[in-house]
């Protein structure tokens, strides 16, 4: 016997209502996978709106660096710690004596240092950590590289990650110097001057000349550099700028006191013109001294001064006017 006409309509209205229930469920799931999906591809890590602190630095040493004859972590572990030298924003200085009792530079990261405290209000410690090490990773490929009497020498260095969370270390051994402070500049021989003269004006020669090609060297000061048995050496590697500024017109590169040109994208000179204005601002006032100056040096290091003070000097002309004096 079949349903009564309004039982019927009753059940064909329930399943109408199943049917519309099922279809809304399936189409709320729909969107919200592709609001998700396109929520995560906004979310990309070359978007500016990244949440670093939860990403975890990509772990990677440079393949051929652990090949380097200089990279030698175990060198570390023979090493006696003695006296704290200097800090700055990056790195920590510290001054050791080797198994012979040798005693040499050991600089590592500042894990109290301005870089990392700012990094961190805004970022994860443990990322913050990696980019000061990476920070010193530049540094150890530019001592690979810059072979000279007046850049401080790399004994053997240290870049790897520990631990499951890739935290990277860096550390690295140097010759050992004296700080060039204003007293002992002050307290300088003619002879111990003219040194430092030509030890400044080969410093900035090589900077024009690299393996590397020109480079600038952005934090050129007297802090940067180290007494090394009487010869100036740059200590500090760090912040090097590797190439000309990029232009497309002359007037690109013009915030300088002379006219540096454009040629082929690049304004041609301009990190050895900084370097020369930087080195006279830092060094001028302690290297011009005439107290103690043989007088038949006098008229040659005025020479050089003036020279130095040409907004249209070369590193060549520098370099061949100290050494005559």
């Amino acid at each position: 016997m079949g349903w009564p006409h309004q039982w019927r309509y009753r059940f064909c209205f329930s399943l109408m209502i199943i049917y519309m229930s099922v279809t809304c469920i399936i189409a709320c799931a729909l969107f919200w996978n592709f609001a998700v999906s396109g929520h995560n591809a906004a979310e990309e890590p070359n978007s500016s709106n990244i949440n670093t602190n939860s990403l975890v630095p990509v772990c990677a040493v440079k393949h051929e660096w652990l090949y380097d004859s200089l990279h030698n972590c175990s060198a570390f572990n023979n090493l006696t710690f003695d006296k704290f030298i200097a800090n700055g924003w990056t790195k920590v200085v510290h001054r050791a004596k080797t198994a012979n009792g040798k005693n040499v530079a050991i600089k590592s990261v500042n894990i109290n240092g301005k870089d990392i405290s700012d990094c961190s209000k805004t970022e994860s410690v443990l990322s913050c950590g990696n980019k000061a090490a990476e920070k010193l990773g530049r540094e150890i490929e530019m001592l690979r590289v810059l072979h000279h009497e007046t850049i401080v020498e790399m004994k053997n260095f240290c870049m790897k990650n520990d631990g499951d969370h890739c935290i990277k270390q860096a550390a690295i051994i140097t010759e050992i110097g004296e700080p060039l402070t204003n007293l002992r500049l002050l307290q300088m021989t003619w002879k111990q001057r003219l040194q430092l003269i030509q030890d400044l004006t080969r410093t900035l020669h090589y900077a024009e000349h690299s393996p590397l090609g020109t480079i600038g060297l952005s934090d050129l000061r007297r802090q940067q550099f180290i007494l090394v048995d009487s010869r100036l050496k740059l200590a500090d590697l760090d912040d090097i700028i590797i190439g000309d500024p990029s232009c497309t017109t002359t007037h690109d590169c013009s915030n300088l006191k002379t006219v540096i040109p454009c040629i082929s994208n690049h304004c041609s000179g301009y990190n050895a013109r900084m370097n020369i204005q930087k080195s006279l601002v830092e060094f001028g006032p302690y290297i011009f001294i005439k107290h103690g100056v043989p007088h038949e040096s006098r008229g040659k290091l005025e020479k050089l001064r003036l020279l130095w003070q040409n907004s249209n000097a070369t590193t060549v002309q520098l370099l061949s006017t100290a050494m005559l004096l």
